[in-house]
């Protein structure tokens, strides 16, 4: 059997869906509560310990890996060494030693969510003065360029493959932050519509992360590139679609294992970039 862990106040109406919807008999419990020995668990955003079934289980998303993705500042620092992400800076002192700065500049605590730990700032004065308000020392922000973006999408990665593509559309065009917390929603989007370059850089994150699923948040600025801007280990899914697709990849697993499935270098539109478990055309090796 396979047992989801979830942390309190956190995703019940996500992890129900995907009950539902499995066909491989996923059950789930709380991580504050007893949790039983099972032979697959499937991390929803928790790091307790769990216990072991004869010295043998499967653990989908290692703790590590959520750690890692949680700390918003470190996994940037990483999405940035790789060109993935806004240019982003890890102290004042190094914005200010960087050529061409184009502000605005978008300053963010290490661990935030929901839209919160964020200040646009016209100049390094006001950065600076955000900093001193709030507190915040070297080790506890970072800084990147603001980027005017067009859209908005969250890729759900399962394996290093997509299972499903959401198009976030805010409650406040001018917010920085597209934020269902702030008014917003999630659109599904169709596999035929969904914007390759997005998806693609999605997965690349994704494969840095050491995650075996997550919420890729990728935005597209108004010239068209794609910015990946963080990684969520517990991506809220608000749509029965979604959680049917999550369904389906977790039953996947279970089946097959939770080894990353490669992509090919052949074109092939989303049939190369998406999960097996949620489309039967998916491309999976190269063609002899």
């Amino acid at each position: 059997m396979t047992t989801i862990v979830r942390r309190r106040r956190l995703g019940m109406s996500s992890v129900k869906g995907i009950v539902a919807y499995s066909k491989q008999g996923i059950k789930w419990v709380r991580s504050d509560k007893v949790i039983t020995p099972d032979a697959t668990f499937i991390r929803w955003g928790c790091t307790c310990d769990l216990p072991m079934v004869g010295g043998d289980r499967m653990v989908i998303n290692s703790a590590r890996a959520i750690h890692l993705v949680a700390d918003k500042r470190e996994f940037r620092r990483i999405l940035n060494d790789h060109e993935l992400c806004p240019r982003t800076w890890f102290s004042i002192d190094k914005m200010n030693e960087a050529r061409h700065v184009n502000f605005p500049v978008i300053v963010r605590t290490r661990t935030h969510h929901q839209g919160r730990g964020l200040w646009t700032c016209d100049g390094v004065a006001v950065a600076q003065h955000v900093l001193f308000n709030n507190r915040l020392a070297e080790g506890e922000y970072y800084i990147n360029e603001f980027i005017d973006k067009k859209h908005e999408y969250r890729v759900f990665v399962v394996q290093g493959r997509v299972v499903c593509v959401a198009k976030k559309t805010p409650g406040n065009p001018d917010d920085v932050a597209w934020n269902v917390a702030k008014g917003g929603r999630f659109d599904n989007v169709r596999w035929d519509d969904w914007d390759l370059r997005a998806v693609k850089i999605a997965i690349q994150a994704f494969n840095l992360s050491g995650l075996d699923f997550g919420g890729v948040d990728v935005m597209v600025e108004g010239e068209g590139d794609p910015y990946v801007l963080e990684i969520n280990s517990a991506p809220s899914l608000t749509s029965p679609y979604r959680q049917e697709c999550m369904a389906k990849a977790f039953d996947y697993i279970v089946a097959n294992g939770k080894d990353r499935i490669p992509l090919i270098e052949e074109r092939g539109g989303y049939t190369k970039f998406i999960h097996p478990a949620v489309c039967d055309r998916a491309k999976m090796k190269e063609d002899e």
